[in-house]
C-alpha cells in the first residue's frame, strides 16, 4: 500500500475519533424526570385521581380469576375429569370476559397517558435544550434508549433539567 492510501485511511479511521471528542455529550433519564419533577408529579396525580376509581374493579376481577386458578389447581386432584374441565371452561370464560372489559380501559389510559405526558415533555425538552446551550453540549441522549451500553455519571443533567423545570412551574 502506498503512503498516500495508509495517510488516506488513517485519517478516515481517526476524523470520527477526533469528531467526537470534540462536541460533548450528556443524558438525561426522562423516567426520572417524569416521577421527580413537579410538572410530571402533577400529571401522576392526576392520572390516578382520573383512573383509579376505574381500575379498582377490573383489579378485583383480576384478583378474584387469580384466586379461581389457585382454587381450582389445589382441588383438581379431589375433582372428576369432567369437574375439573367445566371449572376450567368457567375461568376461560371469565378471563375472555375480563380481558374485553379491560381492554379498552387500557387503551383509555394509554391515550391518557400520552396526551397528559406532553405536560411534562415539551417543558422538559426546552430544560433539555437550554441546559445543553449552557453546558455547549452537542448531543443529549436519553438514558433508557436501546443500543446505550454505558454512560458516564458526570455526564448526566437528568438533576439539571428537573430542577430548570420546577423553576418555571407555578
Amino acid at each position: 500500500m502506498s503512503n498516500c492510501r495508509r495517510l488516506v485511511s488513517l485519517l478516515t479511521l481517526a476524523l470520527p475519533l477526533a469528531v467526537a471528542q470534540a462536541t460533548d455529550v450528556g443524558y438525561v433519564d426522562m423516567q426520572q424526570v417524569i416521577e421527580k419533577s413537579k410538572v410530571g408529579a402533577k400529571v401522576q396525580e392526576q392520572l390516578r385521581k382520573d383512573f383509579e376509581p376505574k381500575a379498582k374493579p377490573i383489579g378485583a376481577e383480576e384478583q378474584s380469576i387469580r384466586e379461581a386458578q389457585k382454587s381450582l389447581a389445589k382441588e383438581s386432584a379431589l375433582m372428576s375429569k369432567e369437574q375439573v374441565e367445566k371449572r376450567q371452561a368457567e375461568i376461560k370464560k371469565r378471563i375472555a370476559a375480563f380481558e374485553a372489559a379491560a381492554a379498552p380501559f387500557q387503551q383509555e389510559l394509554m391515550k391518557a397517558q400520552k396526551e397528559r405526558g406532553r405536560e411534562v415533555l415539551e417543558p422538559a425538552q426546552k430544560a433539555v435544550e437550554a441546559i445543553a446551550k449552557q453546558k455547549k453540549l452537542g448531543m443529549i441522549v436519553e438514558r433508557s434508549q436501546a443500543g446505550v451500553v454505558y454512560l458516564d455519571k458526570s455526564l448526566d443533567i437528568t438533576d439539571e433539567v428537573i430542577k430548570q423545570m420546577d423553576a418555571n412551574t407555578k
